[in-house]
């Protein structure tokens, strides 16, 4: 018996056992305690529109209508309602408002979440422990697939206790989004297509065909992992027609027939999911900076200590994050993936080896040529790239078992150390995610929270100023969850001031940093226009600015 029969035939000790337990308990504990602390970015406040019921045109009607009169300044609280469920809206309303303002996103997830706000309320923290709950079905999941993969219970148990500390795992579980459930999808889908191989049911695959399917309506780059499986499957039947393979196809075909209305609906909608994805066109400044973030944040699903910019838009490395983290991640990423790659080819099966790196490197190298090629910044989008940590996260729990359990000696010894060392690293992560109040890959989230705090420090009227678009309005409705009712709000055109009443003493103002109004007060010598945070174009202006009063 050679030492991968030995490991698939090992039972998992006692002692394994207790521990994983035990990291599971403490998994739970970092995704269900302080859903409330960390701030409400710009893309959960897109959840919380979608589940009001309300859609985009409704908010830009109430802030944008009155934009040229003096009626046009309202109090940010009336803009709450947007981010609560109406009662007189229903499931079909959240639906409505994706088919028409934010197609790209299927809507599974998004009912699920309606659902869940009815019962549980619809503030931050009850919103975002759906993602908590399901983000438990992780662990039968990378069990299941475990054992399908590699016919391992032992292994299964090394896949939960890295899952219950991963730093990636734990983010999503607290975000209220669909990256969580994706994730399950993702797991589920693989191991239900291994599964349906292996038993050769009319069940099994249809249970692939259902699971794929539910991919689908979760997130679009699930057509990234059904490829993925597609050429597994040809490669694994040898380019032959077989009965498996006609059966596969049937599955799939299925699965596709039965996303084809969401299919239609992005069709037709094409323009306006086009338009919400145009930031992914944003160019880094060179190849090699592109290759250093992608491989910088692949270590972040074993450990990761928040030291990255938040921002959407980095160009280089260094603004990344600093170059005393990211050499040693790059480094320790690339040691990564060369031990995986030179375990699997001379010790691992074929099929085994083909599925793992199909699974992953399929989307995740697809996208970082795309962006090599032709630009853009898609492949260094962490939510994007799931497939691609799922896979790899699949093979280190492998590889660790194989060493703990069969190796002898002083391997044997270093293992252990690797393992504890990936373990002390992952918890700490852990803890430092449970005290802060913003996570790097919230979009803009500590540049949100600051301003939010400052403004609410004022004492007197505030009034709020802002341009008239629909990154603003986003960043409005954002903040608008921390906001104190004496904040007020007016919208006002490009190339015009704004009108004020003269008791405002607090001015605060969002615009674009390329903005003429922007420019125009800047150079009004009566003004002190000061920009606070230029990663969001948040502006304070004085005292002294020279006040338009109303008639």
């Amino acid at each position: 018996m050679d030492k991968l029969q030995l490991l698939a035939k090992s039972k998992p000790p006692t002692w394994l056992k207790i521990l994983v337990i035990s990291l599971i308990g403490l998994g739970i504990f970092f995704r269900f305690t302080h859903l409330g602390q960390k701030v409400y970015w710009y893309d959960e406040f897109a959840t919380s529109l979608a589940i009001s019921g309300h859609t985009l045109a409704e908010v830009k009607q109430e802030i944008f209508s009155n934009w040229s009169n003096n009626e046009g300044v309202i109090p940010v609280i009336t803009l709450d309602k947007y981010q609560h469920i109406n009662p007189d809206r229903t499931v079909a309303d959240t639906v409505r408002y994706l088919i028409s303002s934010d197609p790209q996103h299927p809507p599974l997830y998004y009912v699920m979440v309606r659902l869940w706000a009815q019962v549980f309320g619809d503030f931050p923290a009850a919103v975002r422990s759906l993602s908590a709950v399901i983000s438990l079905l992780v662990f039968p999941s990378v069990y299941w697939l475990c054992l399908e993969l590699f016919e391992s219970a032992l292994v299964g148990w090394m896949g939960m206790a890295i899952m219950a500390i991963s730093p990636l795992q734990i983010f999503f579980a607290q975000d209220a989004r669909e990256y969580g459930l994706w994730m399950v999808t993702i797991l589920v889908s693989s191991a239900a297509l291994l599964q349906a191989i292996r038993r050769k049911s009319y069940l099994s695959w249809a249970v692939y065909t259902l699971t794929l399917a539910l991919g689908f309506y979760t997130h679009l780059l699930t057509a990234m992992v059904a490829i993925a499986h597609c050429i597994y499957m040809v490669i694994r039947q040898q380019f032959r027609f077989n009965k498996t393979l006609r059966n596969y196809l049937l599955s799939s075909i299925a699965a596709c027939l039965m996303f084809l209305p969401w299919l239609m609906v992005i069709i037709t909608q094409i323009h306006t999911a086009t338009n919400l994805l145009s930031w992914i066109a944003f160019k880094t400044d060179s190849p090699f900076d592109l290759i250093g973030i992608w491989l910088s944040r692949i270590s972040r699903i074993f450990f990761d200590f928040n030291l990255a910019s938040d921002d959407a838009w980095v160009k280089n490395l260094p603004a990344e994050s600093s170059l005393l983290y990211s050499i040693p991640t790059i480094i320790t990423s690339l040691v990564l993936i060369i031990y995986i790659i030179n375990y699997f080819i001379n010790y691992l099966s074929n099929n085994t080896s083909l599925f793992i790196a199909l699974l992953g490197g399929f989307p995740g190298l697809t996208l970082l040529f795309y962006d090599l090629i032709f630009g853009g910044i898609r492949s260094i989008h962490f939510r994007y790239q799931l497939p691609l940590y799922l896979s790899i996260q699949s093979a280190v729990v492998y590889i660790l078992a194989f060493h703990l359990f069969l190796v002898k000696n002083w391997q044997k010894n270093l293992w252990q150390v690797i393992v504890v060392g990936l373990l002390i690293s992952g918890l700490v992560s852990d803890v430092r995610f449970f005290q802060s109040e913003t996570w790097w890959p919230q979009i803009g989230g500590k540049n949100l929270l600051a301003m939010s705090q400052r403004i609410n420090q004022s004492n007197n009227n505030i009034l709020l100023i802002s341009n008239k678009n629909d990154y603003n309005l986003g960043v409005i409705l954002t903040l608008s969850h921390n906001f104190e009712p004496n904040v007020n709000l007016v919208t006002i055109q490009n190339d015009q001031l704004p009108i004020m009443v003269k008791n405002y003493k607090s001015i605060f103002f969002v615009d674009d940093l390329e903005n003429s109004l922007a420019h125009q007060l800047e150079k009004d010598k009566t003004n002190s226009l000061k920009l606070i945070y230029p990663l969001e174009g948040f502006w304070q202006l004085d005292k002294n600015l020279n006040i338009i009063e109303s008639e």
